[in-house]
């Protein structure tokens, strides 16, 4: 079915194509040198967090513990030299506990010289997920980050802010970003425990939506770099491909990224939510309060900072966000022009394609069921629903009796929509080729849909599609074996790191993202062309087993043009003829 000859030439002009791509990688930049050099009081800061320790040790949204440290914030800001009065935003949002109601804190510094446009954000999150103590240091550099500021010169005004509910789905920073929506905003830095470990500093520089702000997380490595701070590793191509394709932050820049605001979280540890520690050290606290201090000075003296993008960096360069997009369409190249030209072929032959189509619909309507089952199940309240609008985080997301009955309710849901469309979906014999050959169509154009929606997502999903292409020309049982691998691959890598995002194992990890997905956590569109994609990977995998399992692979591949046989098999007017081969295999 497949012709070998334009698919292997569709590659060869990727693959040139793709050299010249990567020639094209850039310095993501950064931004200015600062005049002057950090003055950031660690023995102050560690006195601030302590402090905060001791007032609320544990502050869960909505708790006392968190009334108590917004309290304690207003008080601290209050003192904070040249500041407007401290601001407070009461909020209330929905989590898979029930309604949740916190505050934001904060104040305002005024520019003192220049007239630059955009303000700078500076936030950190005051609330810790239920049981959890520690995590001050946000805070506290903060407060501190704030009095040192109160006292020099600056172009841009600063908006200091202490965002609660950052746990559930970050709905202060949203919150907060919401209702200053007229006032512009040159670029965002979240604090998010940057001293809770001192193993080096981490850069989040991810949103919610796929995008990312690469040029402000270099200039916050180059911040963390003149502060003479440790830095952590960046992460390599397939975690940042993987939080692109299924994003998953816990950090407030999401939040403003989701605005098109230039954002990064400073943090102590690896990309996920945080965790139970002592209190941050004093050399931990200046390693991030001079950094943060190095990266305001440097934001406040550049122009302008480019908004969040799709991109990639590699070896320390980046591959800008429309070479990005070309990339991964050129990946899809050759089975874009599989699909064309299988389309040119059938139509030639004057085979209607509908008919097909409509099997691959009364595949997919089972999935759909299930999914939609699944929906009801989560507003009725037997699985975890959404948190403020994003995933919520792991442990609000259990696999208890009420999720696993969910479960098997959904799947059953499934299963007997299956038994009632089965019999619609194959009822044209499985060795007709042209259902193959609709099936490749129909996957070239989702994919292409795929792209246009999220192109990082077409890219876990690519390796499944070419393999599913190319099973369709297996000679060998272990071929199909290989290339079913290959399809597995992705998926089983994406959970696995998303398993390290939560801090939890493998099984469960692919709970929390199928669930997450269901409860409409993680949007429409893109789950819907994903499990579009899966159920064209399927149908076409399934006509393959079926041609394992009657020994017809060693026969050769398809043909897409039907004979005439085919054609009369089709109508049920004549049984399909079973080749018979010889001790090569080949057909007689």
């Amino acid at each position: 079915m497949l012709n070998g000859r334009l698919y292997r030439l569709s590659w060869l002009v990727a693959a040139l194509a793709l050299l010249v791509a990567l020639l094209t990688l850039e310095s993501p930049g950064g931004a200015p040198e600062p005049p002057l050099p950090p003055a950031f009081d660690a023995m102050a800061a560690r006195a601030i967090a302590a402090d905060l320790a001791t007032v609320a040790p544990e502050r869960a949204p909505g708790t006392p513990g968190d009334v108590a440290s917004a309290n304690w914030m207003a008080q601290q800001l209050a003192a904070v030299p040249g500041a407007t009065k401290v601001g407070r935003q009461r909020f209330s949002v929905i989590t898979p506990a029930g309604r949740v109601v916190t505050e934001n804190v904060y104040v305002a510094l005024p520019a003192r010289s220049g007239s630059s446009p955009g303000a700078i954000v500076i936030s950190a999150p005051r609330d810790t997920p239920p049981g959890v103590r520690g995590a001050e240091s946000g805070s506290a550099v903060l407060v501190q980050l704030a009095r040192s500021l109160g006292t020099v010169a600056r172009n841009r005004p600063v908006l200091v802010v202490s965002t609660g509910a950052s746990t559930q789905g970050n709905a202060g920073a949203r919150w907060f970003v919401s209702r200053f929506s007229g006032l512009p905003m040159a670029a965002a830095v979240s604090l998010d425990d940057p001293a809770g470990i001192p193993d080096g500093l981490h850069v989040w520089d991810d949103g919610q939506d796929g995008r990312r702000s690469i040029p402000v997380a270099a200039a916050a490595q180059q911040a963390a770099v003149r502060a003479d701070a440790p830095l952590a590793q960046s992460p390599g191509p397939f975690p940042q491909i993987a939080s692109m394709a299924v994003p998953q932050t816990s950090g407030d820049q999401a939040a403003y990224i989701a605005l098109g605001i230039p954002s990064v979280s400073l943090a102590s540890r690896p990309e996920g939510p945080v965790g139970s520690g002592n209190l941050a050290t004093e050399d931990a606290l200046g390693d991030a309060g001079r950094t943060a201090e190095t990266l305001i000075s440097s934001i406040d003296q550049a122009d302008a900072l480019p908004s969040p993008a799709v991109g990639l960096v590699i070896n320390e360069r980046e591959l800008r966000p429309v070479m990005s997009r070309i990339v991964i369409l050129l990946l899809a190249l050759p089975l874009l022009v599989a699909a064309l030209d299988l389309t040119v072929r059938l139509r030639r032959a004057g085979v209607r394609l509908w008919p097909f189509i409509a099997a691959l619909l009364w595949r997919l309507l089972p999935v759909v069921a299930a999914v939609l089952v699944a929906h009801l199940l989560v507003t009725a309240g037997m699985m975890a629903g959404a948190s403020g609008g994003w995933p919520p985080l792991a442990e609000q997301v259990p696999f208890d009796l009420p999720a696993a009955v969910a479960a098997l309710l959904s799947v059953g849901a499934g299963v007997l929509t299956w038994m009632l469309v089965r019999h619609r979906a194959m009822r044209r014999d499985a060795e007709v080729a042209s259902r193959a050959a609709t099936g490749v169509i129909a996957l070239g154009v989702l994919c292409l849909l795929l792209w246009l929606a999220g192109p990082f997502s077409l890219l876990i999903a690519l390796p499944a599609a070419h393999a599913a292409l190319v099973a369709t020309r297996a000679r060998r049982p272990w071929h199909v074996i290989a290339l079913g691998l290959v399809a597995l691959a992705p998926a089983v890598l994406l959970v696995w790191w998303a398993s390290g995002r939560i801090d939890r194992g493998i099984p469960y990890t692919a709970w929390y993202l199928i669930e997450t997905t269901v409860a409409g956590a993680r949007g429409i569109i893109g789950p819907v062309l994903a499990i579009a994609v899966l159920v064209t990977v399927w149908s076409l995998g399934s006509l393959v087993m079926s041609r394992v399992r009657r020994g017809l692979v060693a026969a050769g591949p398809y043909r897409p043009v039907p004979t005439e046989d085919e054609r009369m098999a089709r109508r049920g007017r004549r049984p399909l003829p079973r080749p018979s081969f010889t001790r090569r295999g080949r057909a007689s």
